[in-house]
């Protein structure tokens, strides 16, 4: 005869039975969930001007399942934004970040077509031009990012800069990407770091993960071969399995890969090693 005590106790049971169960699912599916790899399309430039589509369609056959486009300015290559997301998106990739030449003059229309294309980043790819001779320069524009930051967040965009390794030549004692990070709000600027850049200027990524947590929510992976070249991921010195042990403390959301140098191969044979290399040893 069942009794209280044996119909709780097998209800213990069976609710242990399907916690455990609940819990192996969770973790399974953890386990089977990999960060999107994305490309910076700069590192196939030639091919996007003479064959966009063609291109893009490549790298979708590769296994890409994101893309980074430059250039943007309320437009991507003469496309207006939402109909080139649906081109991407119909080959299956997706677009949450862009370069571009933001302004505080431009900033609103930019960050309303991105916010039109569903984007999630505008990232200032560099200085374009705004003076770097001082840190008083360098702290000029953090104020300037601060502004554009303010403008960007209002359409729902996180703004955020690329660097490339001027900001690691010491001005008047001091590193200016160190300047750039002190005097820009956490909550209106993200940086996407460039890991071959920082790693050119002497510098380890590491330390700026510890240093500035949560800061860098994109990345861009790009190998140094032993010439300083960047090369195919896998075939330099970088060490980027480490690095990606420390992406939740960096606050990483995306990885995107690039290269401006082809001593290997073809620019689409460079990316296809590389992302087979991020697929085995990375994501």
């Amino acid at each position: 005869m069942a009794t209280r005590r044996t119909f709780l106790k097998n209800i213990t049971l069976v609710s242990g039975v399907m916690a455990t169960s609940a819990v192996q699912a969770e973790n399974k599916s953890s386990k089977n969930k990999k960060m999107k790899t994305g490309i910076q399309l700069w590192t196939l430039k030639d091919a996007i001007h003479s064959d966009l589509t063609g291109t893009l369609t490549a790298l979708s056959k590769i296994g890409y399942t994101s893309i980074e486009p430059y250039g943007f300015d309320g437009s991507f290559y003469t496309y207006p934004a939402k109909e080139f997301r649906t081109i991407c998106n119909d080959l299956g990739m997706d677009i949450t970040s862009t370069h571009s030449g933001i302004t505080i003059a431009n900033a609103t229309e930019y960050a309303d077509k991105a916010a039109e294309a569903g984007l999630e980043f505008l990232i200032l790819p560099s200085f374009n031009g705004r003076p770097e001779r001082t840190i008083d320069d360098f702290k000029n524009v953090a104020h300037e990012m601060n502004l554009i930051g303010e403008i960007t967040k209002k359409a729902g965009i996180t703004f955020g800069y690329h660097n490339h390794n001027f900001e690691f030549q010491l001005l008047e004692g001091k590193l200016p990407y160190d300047t750039l990070l002190a005097e820009t709000d956490p909550a209106l600027v993200t940086f996407q770091m460039d890991v071959f850049w920082v790693v050119k200027g002497g510098q380890d990524p590491l330390a700026y993960f510890d240093k500035h947590p949560g800061r860098f929510h994109t990345w861009h992976l790009k190998d140094m071969g032993n010439d300083g070249e960047s090369c195919i991921i896998g075939n330099g010195r970088i060490k980027f399995k480490e690095l990606l042990k420390q992406s939740k403390k960096a606050g990483l959301k995306r990885i995107f890969v690039e290269q401006e140098q082809y001593s290997e191969g073809s620019p689409l044979y460079c990316t296809e090693q590389s992302y087979k290399y991020i697929q085995k040893h990375l994501v």
